[in-house]
């Protein structure tokens, strides 16, 4: 027996398919433990995405200790002479 397209699932998961291709699928969901179990993790990882989405959309920022590691590094490389150029306020880039 064929299986569903993994891109049909993944349609199918996210609520994205078209009617013709709900159908279809049914068809097929109706006789295929397999990609009935494809389709049941693939819907709960869209669900829990969904959910761990920001609502608002606003960025989220990186925790104190990401910007004390760059800082860190950047300062290593400094006072070892392999920051070519980096401490020249220009992120590394050319002036």
């Amino acid at each position: 027996m064929d299986h569903c397209d993994p891109v049909l699932l993944a349609a199918l998961a996210f609520r994205e398919a078209s009617e013709q291709e709900n159908r279809a699928a049914e068809r097929h969901l109706e006789h295929c433990a397999a990609c009935r179990e494809e389709l049941r993790a693939l819907r709960e990882l869209a669900d829990t995405a969904r959910r761990a989405a920001p609502a608002d959309r606003v960025p989220v920022r990186p925790p104190p200790r990401v910007w004390e590691a760059i800082a860190a590094e950047l300062a290593a490389e400094r006072r070892d002479g392999t920051g070519n150029d980096r401490g020249n306020g220009t992120g590394g880039r050319p002036r």
